[in-house]
C-alpha cells in the first residue's frame, strides 16, 4: 500500500510540475507545447487517482473510464470537462489558437487540483 501511495504521490506532483512548464511555455507562446503538457498533466493527475484505488490506468480509455467513474462517483460534470479540454488540445495540436490554449490552463489546473484532493495526495 505504500508503494501506491508513493506512486500516486509522484504522478500529483509530476502533474504540478508540468503545469509549471505549460505556463512558462505558454509565455513564450509555444502553443503546442504548452498543449502537450497539459494533457500530460490531466493525465498523472488521473493516474494517481487510479493508483490509490487500484484502477487500471495504462490506456486512454482506462483514464476515461477513471475520469467517468469520478464523474458519477462525486456527480461534478467539470472533472470530464477538464479532461476533455486536455484530451482534445493535445489532439489537435497546430489547429488550436494561442489565447484558447491559454484559457485551457486555469481549467486543467482546476481538474488536477480536484483530483488531487480526491486521490488524497499532496503535489
Amino acid at each position: 500500500m505504500k508503494e501506491s501511495k508513493s506512486k500516486a504521490l509522484t504522478h500529483a506532483r509530476t502533474a504540478r510540475q508540468l503545469l509549471v512548464i505549460a505556463d512558462r511555455e505558454i509565455a513564450r507562446c509555444n502553443v503546442g507545447l504548452t498543449s502537450e503538457m497539459l494533457w500530460a498533466a490531466a493525465s498523472h493527475a488521473v493516474k494517481a487517482v487510479c493508483v490509490n484505488r487500484g484502477w487500471p490506468h495504462g490506456e486512454y480509455e482506462d483514464l476515461m473510464n477513471a475520469v467517468e467513474r469520478l464523474v458519477e462517483e462525486s456527480e461534478d460534470d467539470s472533472l470530464y470537462m477538464g479532461f476533455r479540454i486536455a484530451y482534445d488540445g493535445q489532439l489537435f495540436i497546430g489547429s488550436l489558437e494561442e489565447d484558447e490554449v491559454e484559457a485551457d490552463i486555469p481549467r486543467v489546473r482546476r481538474l488536477v487540483d480536484k483530483l488531487s484532493k480526491i486521490a488524497e495526495v499532496k503535489g
